[in-house]
């Protein structure tokens, strides 16, 4: 009885966790101050698929409108199209830089796809089995 109720914790969670990415996501594509900024590392975090094969994520530093500097990491792993040296689209509410994100579309779908996702499976297999015993 009590993995049931977990799974529904967990699959609730990041339904709502979800919830709140995506009013985050729209208030930054309505408000947010669009800026450069440039890919200065990559850190290395364990993944789940393939514990011997590490997941990389962009670390992007950029400035913003006073001038002050500030460093934000990818949302989600994978540096495709972010090496080390390169160009990285950031975008953030004005007065508020702790809310930047990297503003690329594919880490916004991985982000807001599999969030979602997640919760509806862990929600799903819950239901399921306070269901059937």
């Amino acid at each position: 009885m009590l993995l049931p109720v977990l799974f529904l914790l967990i699959g609730l969670g990041l339904l709502g966790y979800s919830g709140y990415e995506v009013v985050q996501q729209r208030t930054l594509d309505r408000d947010g101050v669009r800026t450069e900024g440039e890919v200065v590392r990559h850190r290395r975090t364990s993944s789940n698929e393939n514990p011997r094969k590490p997941a990389l994520t962009a670390i992007v530093r950029f400035a913003d409108a006073q001038g002050q500097v500030h460093e934000v990491t990818a949302g989600s792993s994978g540096v495709e199209g972010l090496p080390v040296g390169g160009r990285a689209p950031v975008r953030y509410l004005p007065g508020s830089p702790r809310t930047a994100r990297v503003d690329l579309p594919s880490k916004q779908r991985q982000r807001l796809i599999a969030l979602p996702a997640g919760g509806a499976i862990f929600t799903t297999v819950a239901l399921i089995m306070l269901t059937t015993h």
